[in-house]
């Protein structure tokens, strides 16, 4: 071999450059956690989702059922639909007779995930309208209400 060839070697193995340096891990910073679920619901989150996105699938043979029966509590229902939905009466309580939530398809999208309020096949897709959440504080029970 070459004495030139040989230096270079011997340049590359010691040479100490950052540039031939390994690369020292990147130090991975923690996500901040989601504060716990408030109340109880038969149904997470997940699988309301999943119960919207299955009704609005498109079946040959076969009418999509668009109400959603929930057994829920106050605390749950104020956490999960409080801030996103037009909610009447604005005050309520375990007291109240009957509370409705309304959510349109953006804001459901907020609330479930976009990829929960649509559905469909390769001819069309269908999209979630608006939802209805009829609440009955002292039954501990919930419709949703779905339309496309």
């Amino acid at each position: 071999m070459s004495d030139a060839f040989e230096t270079l070697i011997k340049r590359k193995r010691d040479d100490t450059d950052d540039e031939y340096a390994p690369k020292a891990a990147a130090t991975k910073k923690s996500k901040p956690k989601a504060p716990a679920s408030v109340g109880t619901c038969s149904l997470n989150k997940k699988d309301f989702g999943d119960r919207i996105k299955a009704a609005l699938r498109l079946e040959k043979y076969e009418a999509q059922r668009m109400r959603i029966n929930v057994t829920m509590d106050v605390a749950f229902f104020r956490s999960f639909f409080g801030g996103h939905a037009s909610i009447t009466p604005a005050d309520f309580s375990q007291d109240s007779p009957v509370v409705v939530a309304e959510l349109n398809n953006s804001q459901a999208g907020e609330v479930f995930g976009v990829s929960k309020v649509k559905n469909g096949n390769r001819m069309t897709t269908l999209h979630l309208q608006s939802m209805m959440v009829v609440f009955y504080p002292s039954k501990g029970k919930a419709s949703v209400w779905l339309t496309v």
